[in-house]
């Protein structure tokens, strides 16, 4: 397909439906952990030039929270400032999708995935390392095609940026070489231009260097992925129950075609074609879908989040041949249900059954429900006295998530006291006989008081959460 005017214009209008249904209703889900401390991390690298560093702390890359430090200064509000980054990664996702296929039908379906619904509009990284790795496929097959110094520089720079982004950016170097390899696979005297490319991402990547923590990404790596001498001791061990959790998330997260899609093969098989171009698409799928769920100690649906447009592409490719109208019109039909769960996950959030791996988004105390109307009353008592709130845990949802808000009040103070709090903090006591306005933030299941205890605090606030449980807001 060529991009003219018409085919533009199409696209325009995709795009167009993208961004109208992802930034819809962008606060319906409540702030999750993860985004309330990545975007606490941005207020201050915004604040404070000496501390750009600051996710290195906690062994995290920083080119996501660089960029909020960025969207903080356009968009008053903290945790659209986020989740916008991830729109519009979404969005780059969709058009690379385009410019790959050269097909409206692979961004289309990515347009209507509850599975890239849900996390479009979430500030996390992952989104944004999903578009990178796209776009480095891209260029991958750009380079394998045309082998210039030109394109293997540009790909060097987009494979550096994602691994400034989060560390699976690792596939996408192997992957590229992989991607030269069986495109050309006589002419491997060409190699050095992908292995260019590589150096240039390695170049990159040392930039963090700079930073003070930069050894604490490879410790905080090891709490997240087995050591390959352990793997080979139990290879089917996480291997198999991860697979499990896959393809529950997949029931969930995607479409009737997709799923169905394997069993078309028999039917099918001579006019389907395993050329280099799937193999390759393949393979930025499963391998690092594969080593993930072989490697991985913690294991959701976000961290295969990156695997999911060269899924696209697979299906897309793997079923190109069968697609006449009448085809077409069949899939746009088992494609409705879509639309179902992403009405729900835009406007019916709380009724929403994830699947077990996901259940923290709405659920338990990483889900935060209440969060900004906490924010908002508290805000509005500090305009009058000076606010001291001591929250649930050290760090994530509430901590975090009320500080994103009240970031720039002096007269407000949030700090964690820790989780199953058995007795008021002295600190809390001696703030509130120093004369300050003083608050106490818990989800209900974590708050250990004794009755006696609870019996000399005001609730203020109740807000009930979709298990049962409820943020409870006391003031001493």
């Amino acid at each position: 397909m060529k991009i003219n005017l018409k085919n533009s214009l199409i696209l325009g209008v995709i795009c167009l439906i993208f961004l109208i249904s992802r930034i819809w209703n962008l606060e319906s889900l409540p702030v999750f952990g993860d985004e309330a401390i990545y975007i606490r991390w941005a207020q201050i690298i915004k604040s404070v030039d000496t501390l750009r560093f600051i996710p290195q702390t906690d062994g995290k890359q920083p080119l996501f929270m660089w960029l909020n430090a960025i969207t903080l200064r356009l968009i008053s509000d903290p945790l659209i400032s986020g989740r916008l980054i991830s729109v519009f990664s979404g969005l780059g996702i969709l058009i690379t999708l385009f410019l790959i296929s050269h097909s409206f039908l692979p961004s289309l379906i990515y347009l209507f995935l509850p599975f890239t619904f849900f996390f479009d509009r979430l500030a996390t990284a992952d989104n944004l390392l999903s578009f990178f790795g796209l776009f480095s496929l891209f260029l991958s097959l750009k380079l394998a095609r045309y082998p210039r110094f030109d394109l293997a520089m540009i790909l060097g720079v987009i494979l550096g940026l994602a691994w400034l982004t989060k560390s699976p950016a690792i596939y996408f170097i192997v992957l590229s070489i992989l991607t030269f390899i069986v495109y050309n696979p006589k002419n491997l005297k060409k190699l050095y231009f992908p292995l260019l490319s590589a150096f240039i991402a390695f170049c990159i990547y040392n930039i963090l260097r700079l930073g003070p923590a930069f050894a604490q990404i490879a410790l905080r790596n090891k709490d997240y992925i087995w050591p390959l001498t352990e793997v080979l001791k139990h290879p089917l061990d996480p291997l198999i129950p991860h697979l499990k959790d896959t393809l529950n998330i997949y029931k969930y997260f995607l479409s009737i075609p997709i799923l169905l899609s394997p069993f078309l093969y028999f039917p099918f098989r001579k006019k389907i074609k395993f050329d280099s171009i799937f193999l390759i698409y393949f393979a930025w799928f499963l391998l690092p879908l594969i080593a993930n769920c072989a490697m991985a100690k913690v294991f959701t649906a976000r961290y295969i989040l990156f695997t999911l447009p060269p899924l696209i592409l697979v299906f897309y490719h793997f079923l190109n041949p069968l697609f006449n109208k009448k085809y077409i019109y069949l899939l746009s039909i088992l494609f409705i249900p879509n639309l179902w769960r992403i009405y729900q996950i835009s406007f019916r959030p709380y009724n929403l059954k994830l699947p077990p791996t996901e259940t923290g988004y709405i659920i338990d105390w990483t889900s935060g429900w209440g969060i900004k109307d906490v924010s908002n009353y508290l805000i509005s008592r500090s305009h009058q006295a000076n606010v001291i709130v001591g929250t649930e845990g050290y760090f994530g949802t509430l901590p975090d998530g009320l500080q994103i808000y009240t970031n720039q009040l002096p007269q407000l103070t949030v700090f964690g006291v820790g989780i199953n709090i058995e007795k008021i903090p002295e600190k809390l006591i001696d703030a509130k006989n120093y004369g300050d306005e003083v608050y106490l933030l818990f989800n209900a299941s974590r708050l250990k008081l004794s009755s006696a205890d609870i019996s000399t605090l005001n609730l203020v606030k109740s807000i009930p959460k979709p298990d049962g449980d409820a943020l409870l807001l006391y003031r001493l």
